[in-house]
């Protein structure tokens, strides 16, 4: 027998919930439709009573300004306080271990709502309660368990209830922070919730063929619009978080939508001090936390993080999803010069990104000066060239190191670009050349230097001095000093999604300050080979790469670098499909602690943005084959979906490069 949902919301009620009835006319639903406000997660929810936290949460139907106010209004489902403004995300609940919290969810919607989250963490599976419309769930529970958690809602089908919405429920998420007992969060302990929208939305007019263009990697509908924001907001409209040199800076980063983010921060490294999900969170030990620039969020996944800015600057907290990062995201277009023309000299920065971007500024500590560049032991150019027609008729595009006396011709196109080699604590003075028809810049992923040469044009830099794009024959000098040796990646931070599929990428290696170059190390590096719909992805700038050849009883290091647009990789070392071992050593060019740098199974997933480092050692000849598994083209995915199949499941490719142990 089928029951309806208004029946089944009735019988579904969980253990310390009860439920009752409101009634609302067609016209007095329709007067509940509201303005909702960014939420920046600084203030938590609820009153504490009797040593009871009471909380009384409410879903509307809201307008959302993702780009502010006078900006498009997306309409959607928000939660809001009683007596208090819709919010997106939802209201924040914080509160020590230990406490008793008491909970109603008001339905204002004219549809169901599946509601998840209002109960302990202590490892029971959530459940989830079915709140019928203009009706009211109680929730009674204690939050014994500390971490980073979430609540949210979905009014699709049950089936779809595993992580948190993109459609009219991308909003219906809110923080829920449970902190230590008897512990104080600090003035620079921060929530960031990452809300998607993805939907058709006819009243945002004509979409710029731009945004067409940039979102065919995610083989989304045609007449689907998207935007990401952090606490409610796409930049350049996201909050800009301020710090002075030495502060301790504390992230809760709660991905609350459908969608994977690798998440990277400039200029520091950051530790990972806990990870987690809608259920359970795993807070680290001393000897489990590692240091990382990019750290991927699956979807509905939580993290914690700890991170002490050491220089001053403008810095960027950003996904390494070249789409989610993209001007062409804004749901109006930004004045000045079109998103996507090569030659644009308008501000990158403003007008250049959207989305998934948070901007942070660090003053320098007080009474500080700021010291001059040390005067450099080494001196490079680095030429940014152009080739036409390389994929088909798009230009081909890379950065050439000279080596000799003689500059590359500016054609002279090298896939993948040159590897650059520097030193531990060494002075370096790079000059970028830029002989391409495009405004360039170098981003020096994941090396520790001072803000105005982080390669953000328009952005980088502090107070009046603020680092441009490159413009075309025009040039750059750049001074760092890396601070550690290790597996890196330099790569173009201007319209990344044309940049970085025609090449303007490259693999950076630090070496140890008085060590030798290594020679068993086997780098590879992965891209997509060219912007058409068509390109393949790409080991080392080819196709078919070309076989490894190592040493029996010799331990040989395995550098992986992923800087595709948006696709991840997944790495094995197998013999006859049999997975083998190695030793993990480093991520994001950083030692592991000596506890994680263990053998393990040869697999690893890397995300855009990551490298990661392996000892390799097999004691006899034999042969391996270094798998890697990639998505299809864009054109097979887009045939996939229109064929009927579901996003995300289409067929994958596998590159199989073998590996021959002498």
């Amino acid at each position: 027998m089928k029951l309806s949902l208004f029946v089944l919301a009735q019988l579904f009620v969980s253990f310390g919930t009860t439920g009752h009835v409101l009634h609302h006319t067609p016209a007095e639903r329709a007067r509940l439709v509201e303005d909702a406000l960014p939420n920046d997660n600084r203030v938590a929810a609820g009153r504490m009573v009797g040593g009871v936290l009471r909380l009384e949460l409410e879903a509307r139907e809201v307008l959302w300004y993702a780009e502010g106010k006078p900006g498009p209004a997306i309409p959607n489902y928000a939660f809001a306080e009683a007596g208090k403004p819709a919010t997106v995300p939802g209201p924040m609940i914080r509160v020590p271990a230990g406490t008793e919290i008491l909970a109603t969810v008001r339905n204002r919607l004219s549809v169901p709502l599946r509601f998840r989250g209002f109960q302990d963490h202590t490892g029971t599976p959530l459940d989830t309660t079915i709140i019928a419309p203009d009706s009211t769930q109680t929730f009674r529970f204690r939050a014994d368990v500390a971490g980073t958690y979430y609540y949210f809602a979905r009014t699709e089908a049950p089936i779809r209830l595993l992580s948190p919405g993109s459609t009219r429920d991308a909003a219906l998420t809110g923080a829920f922070i449970v902190d230590p007992a008897g512990a104080k969060p600090s003035s620079n302990d921060r929530v960031l919730v990452i809300n998607v929208w993805s939907d058709t939305a006819s009243s945002l007019g004509v979409k710029p063929e731009a945004l067409r263009w940039q979102m065919r990697r995610e083989t989304l509908g045609s007449a689907n619009w998207f935007t990401i924001t952090v606490n409610g907001l796409s930049w350049p409209h996201t909050e800009r978080l301020s710090y002075a040199v030495g502060d301790t800076v504390h992230w809760r980063v709660i991905n609350a939508n459908p969608i994977t983010h690798p998440m990277h921060l400039h200029g520091f490294y950051f530790d990972v001090d806990a990870r987690g999900s809608l259920a359970r969170d795993t807070m680290y030990t001393a000897a489990q936390r590692r240091k990382a620039v990019t750290e991927p969020l699956a979807a509905g996944a939580t993290m914690a993080m700890t991170w002490v800015p050491t220089r001053p600057g403008n810095w960027l907290f950003h996904c390494h999803f070249v789409q989610h990062i993209d001007a062409a995201l804004r749901l109006t277009a930004p004045t000045g010069p079109a998103v996507h023309d090569p030659s644009a000299h308008g501000n990158h920065a403003e007008q250049g990104m959207a989305g998934l971007v948070t901007g942070i500024h660090v003053a320098p500590a007080k009474g500080a000066t700021l010291a001059g560049d040390p005067r450099p032991r080494r001196k490079l150019r680095l030429f940014v060239t152009q080739r036409a027609n390389v994929y088909g008729d798009q230009p081909g595009l890379s950065y050439v190191l000279q080596e000799g006396p003689t500059a590359p011709a500016a054609d002279s196109v090298r896939i993948p670009s040159s590897t650059i080699f520097l030193r531990h604590k060494e002075p370096t003075e790079i000059t970028v050349i830029n002989r391409s028809k495009q405004v360039a810049s170098v981003h020096w992923h994941g090396i520790e230097l001072e803000s105005f040469y982080d390669g953000v044009g328009d952005w980088s830099g502090w107070g009046t001095r603020i680092a441009p794009a490159i413009a075309p024959g025009d040039s750059f000098v750049v001074h760092l000093t890396p601070e550690r040796a290790g597996t890196f990646i330099y790569h173009s931070h201007t319209n990344e999604e044309l940049q970085l599929s025609s090449g303007l990428f490259g693999t950076l290696i630090v070496l140890p300050e008085k060590g030798m170059r290594d020679t068993t190390e086997r780098v590879f590096l992965f891209g997509i080979g060219g912007p058409h719909d068509d390109a393949l992805p790409t080991v080392n700038g080819l196709r078919t790469p070309t076989p490894v050849e190592i040493r029996a009883g010799v331990p040989h290091r395995f550098r992986l670098i992923n800087i595709s647009p948006l696709e991840t990789r997944i790495v094995r070392l197998v013999a006859d499909s049999v997975p083998k071992e190695w030793r993990a050593l480093a991520k994001d060019g950083a030692d592991l602690p000596e506890a994680q740098a263990t053998m393990r199974p040869a697999r690893v997933v890397i995300a855009p943005g990551e490298t990661f480092d392996f000892e390799v050692l097999r004691q006899r000849p034999e042969s391996l084959a270094l798998e890697v598994e990639s998505a299809q083209t864009i054109a097979f995915r887009s045939a996939f979906r229109a064929s009927g199949g579901a996003r995300g499941r289409a067929p994958r490719i596998v590159t199989n490069i073998p590996v021959v142990v002498r």
